[in-house]
């Protein structure tokens, strides 16, 4: 099959469809939308300003600055010291640092394994590159990460790339250092890449985030892919960063310019300011603790309503399942007709979804509140609570 005929297999995802449905709704409380209700820090919009003013609105270098590049660098090899700048890409946002990654590492007919529910652009993004996407099916009665002998049964001598997601959109799963290394040794023992997806890093609540890059020394095949998006607020801004091995690095540089030239100079050298005075870690700090603060909010309103729920240790998602529904997607049609609520259908992240819904606690107490209780109520209404 060709690229676009891959594209025409792939339907908008469900999250998508009902951001559409939604604006139908401009009263609806909107908790399926991911992305923070924050502001960016004061003084990164100021930088961003400044850096304009100061003629920073040309084009630059392929896998961006040298000085962004070089700083990422020295933040990851507190981790390991195989990582230098020109291990560092900077990408139009996570998105863009996914579509580099599978792009250097896949050809038509591989395997990539992807551990479901997930979010649904690492399947697209395998398929619209000709490979073939295994899921491996989370539980959550192991807090949605799968043991060494699920992923074992999962590979195989196609299996090209494993894509790693912690913390976890969906569900909020956080993986421990042997986690990972359980993913590694996997993925090693079949000559796979694992890629991990870590935009989430600074919001872990139970717990210290783990990095697939404290491996990178004893396995060099992973790919961490990382944005500014989540952590800063700025996901308009669409900055994001990839850390990648030497053999993938000419790959890298040759989709990154046919895809975009560069990322936005003015934003990467804003960014460069806030990493670099203490900004980011002050911000991303408030943050974390602000959504912890509803998350705790979150559980207890949903075990309130019947619902059942991991508590998630990261992200700023919840994936409840809904007692009695099996169709999530008519659930949450209904809730948004009849209840003026948006949440996304769990079945839109892949088989382990079905049943269940995602829900934001990127939102205001006040709305999270309401939105919870509207949700009770229809479940009550359904008769299944």
């Amino acid at each position: 099959m060709s690229v676009s005929e891959n594209l025409d297999a792939i339907e908008l995802t469900g999250i998508r469809r009902f951001f559409e449905a939604a604006s139908r709704f401009p009263d609806a409380i909107n908790l399926g939308i991911g992305e923070p209700d924050l502001d960016p820090p004061a003084e990164l919009i100021e930088a961003a300003a400044r850096h304009m003013r100061q003629g920073r609105n040309k084009y630059g270098p392929i896998a961006g600055i040298r000085e962004l590049r070089e700083e990422l660098a020295r933040i990851y090899s507190k981790r390991s010291r195989s990582v230098g700048p020109e291990n560092v890409f900077v990408t139009i946002g996570g998105e863009n640092a996914l579509f580099a990654s599978m792009a250097a590492i896949l050809k038509r007919g591989d395997e990539v394994v992807v551990i479901s529910p997930s979010f649904p652009s690492y399947a697209a993004i395998a398929r619209i590159f000709g490979a073939e996407v295994v899921f491996l099916r989370s539980s959550p009665e192991r807090g949605f990460v799968p043991d060494e002998e699920e992923l074992r049964s999962s590979v195989s001598d196609r299996t090209k790339a494993v894509i790693v997601n912690s913390p976890s959109n969906p569900t909020g799963a956080v993986y421990g250092p042997q986690d990972l290394r359980k993913m590694v040794d996997v993925a090693a023992e079949v000559g796979a890449y694992v890629i991990s997806d870590e935009v989430y890093e600074p919001f872990v609540y139970d717990g210290q985030f783990s990095s697939a890059a404290d491996l990178i020394d004893g396995y060099g095949s992973i790919v961490v892919v990382q944005s500014f998006s989540k952590s800063l607020s700025i996901t308009g801004w669409r900055i994001g960063y990839l850390i990648a091995p030497d053999e993938l690095a000419e790959r890298m540089q040759k989709f990154l310019l046919y895809s975009h030239a560069c990322p936005p100079t003015f934003a990467q050298h804003a960014v460069l300011d806030a990493l670099r005075s203490g900004v980011y870690d002050d911000y991303t700090r408030s943050a974390r603790e602000l959504y912890r603060k509803r998350r705790d909010l979150v559980v207890e309103l949903m075990r309130e309503e019947g619902m059942e729920l991991v508590a998630p240790k990261g992200a700023f998602y919840a994936f409840p399942r809904l007692p009695g529904i099996d169709d999530d997607m008519s659930f949450c049609a209904r809730l948004l007709e009849e209840k003026r609520v948006v949440v996304v259908p769990g079945s839109s992240f892949g088989p382990g979804g079905e049943g269940h819904v995602r829900v934001s606690f990127a939102a205001s107490e006040e709305k999270l509140v309401e939105g919870i209780t509207r949700m009770g109520q229809l479940l009550r209404e359904m008769g299944v609570t």
